[in-house]
């Protein structure tokens, strides 16, 4: 079931509305929640698959889930806007509820899902994900066929099924990652080309994207399968120098045809770092983002126990001072989201729920590592997990940049259910049920 459930995930869009913008979002955390709730009555009437292949009825990181669990609802009891802080705003719905789903993908992938079924599950991801990314390269060029976003109608800038082009930046973060792992183990000229072809997809969707946030993750991504794979596999090689000739080439010619404005925004970059480095930051920084930092930075000491509630960013910062936020993001923008996940939760969740999620996935990447030491010796085992990994860490990085959202974020949490549950089978094999 959670193979159907992220392959169609991407795809519950309702576009054909007169009155207002296509909906993007509601239809997804509508199927969201139904998916879970049908989810926890099937583990509920068949208990027994809850240990069908990990025994161990609760383990460390659940206990530790369960604790994040129970913030959030004190989080949501005393926030602000206990209503908001349910459901979320709207056209974000990241709420108590979808975040109590978000948990729940978590416990299904680690919980409910044969080992044997993880590249089933991989391969979906990716094949869902070229029919997203082909139809927002589409979107660049104009000749995309859905209704628009009323705010991306002139708009080379693609967003894909997503919404927004940083959500769909950190979509294409995940899925790439797997997408070159399954590119390395290929066998065959079929699956070599195909996951090659994804793969080129994936990265060229991701420079129409225009977000340097998912070129941030994804450089992390590489990096690590670099560190962990390439230089100790030689005979892959020859398949990464084609990964990466493949990958310049396309940006430096996409870059040629665009008048050099990728390698421009890409320069920006720098040129942001030094400017608040050495203090000469005018909070334009980071598309503003440093001035969205800078006002929410101090929310932290007001809301330090127990936040202001989930999806409340809106009701504490100031937005009601006008002529400050204009000033930065215009007439029409308000600020919602911190654009850096981690400050997100210090301020939404409070500071105790981000110290219990760093450890939540602390503990899961540490447990990750742990169990890359003792498979080495299996290739096409080790650069599955590999691959696993470099995606939660190439999102990671961008979500300090970016924010979580109900269209993105099912899809990182059904990847950690799988790499906490490869972990824990690779290292407690008297306690796990082998996975064949």
């Amino acid at each position: 079931m959670l193979y159907w459930f992220i392959v169609l995930f991407p795809f519950l869009i309702y576009p054909w509305s007169l009155l207002i913008d296509p909906h993007y979002a509601l239809p997804k955390v509508i199927y969201l929640i139904a998916f879970v709730m049908i989810m926890w009555l099937f583990v509920l009437s068949n208990r027994s698959r809850w240990t069908e292949y990990i025994n161990k009825r609760v383990t460390n990181v659940e206990i530790v889930l369960l604790l994040l669990y129970v913030l959030v609802g004190i989080a949501t009891i005393f926030s602000v806007e206990p209503e908001i802080s349910r459901f979320g705003m709207s056209n974000r719905y990241e709420g108590f509820f979808a975040l109590l789903a978000y948990f729940s993908l978590f416990l299904f992938a680690f919980r409910l899902v044969n080992m044997k079924h993880h590249k089933k599950i991989l391969r979906g991801l990716v094949g869902a994900g070229v029919i997203v990314a082909v139809y927002g390269i589409l979107q660049h060029y104009f000749l995309d066929f859905l209704p628009r976003n009323s705010v991306r109608m002139g708009s080379s800038q693609i967003y894909g099924l997503f919404d927004n082009p940083n959500f769909f930046g950190s979509y294409l973060v995940l899925v790439i990652s797997i997408s070159i792992m399954l590119f390395l183990i290929s066998k065959g000229n079929k699956s070599y080309y195909f996951y090659l072809g994804s793969s080129v997809l994936f990265f060229i969707a991701i420079i129409f994207t225009y977000t340097r946030s998912a070129l941030v993750g994804l450089f992390a991504t590489m990096l690590f399968l670099t560190l962990f794979v390439i230089l100790n596999k030689k005979h892959l090689w020859r398949r990464w120098t084609i990964v990466l000739v493949l990958f310049i080439s396309i940006f430096i010619s996409i870059d040629a045809l665009g008048d050099g404005k990728f390698i421009n925004k890409i320069a920006t970059a720098f040129d942001d770092t030094q400017k608040i480095i050495t203090n000469n930051s005018d909070g334009h920084e980071g598309s503003s983002r440093w001035f969205i930092w800078r006002y929410t930075f101090p929310l932290i000491e007001d809301y330090f126990w127990t936040g202001s509630g989930p999806d409340t960013l809106y009701y504490v910062f100031p937005n009601d001072n006008r002529e400050l936020v204009s000033s930065y993001l215009g007439n029409e923008i308000v600020v919602d989201k911190a654009h850096n996940e981690y400050l997100q939760i210090a301020v939404t969740l409070g500071v105790p729920a981000l110290v219990v999620y760093l450890t939540f996935l602390s503990v899961i990447l540490f447990t990750a590592y742990r169990a890359l030491q003792k498979i080495k010796t299996d290739e096409t085992i080790y650069i599955i997990h590999c691959g696993i990994i470099a995606s939660i860490v190439g999102y990671l990085v961008q979500a300090f940049f970016n924010i979580s959202v109900v269209t993105v974020a099912p899809f990182f949490w059904v990847l950690l259910g799988l790499c906490f549950h490869a972990s824990y089978t690779y290292l407690d094999e008297k306690n796990c049920k082998k996975a064949s």
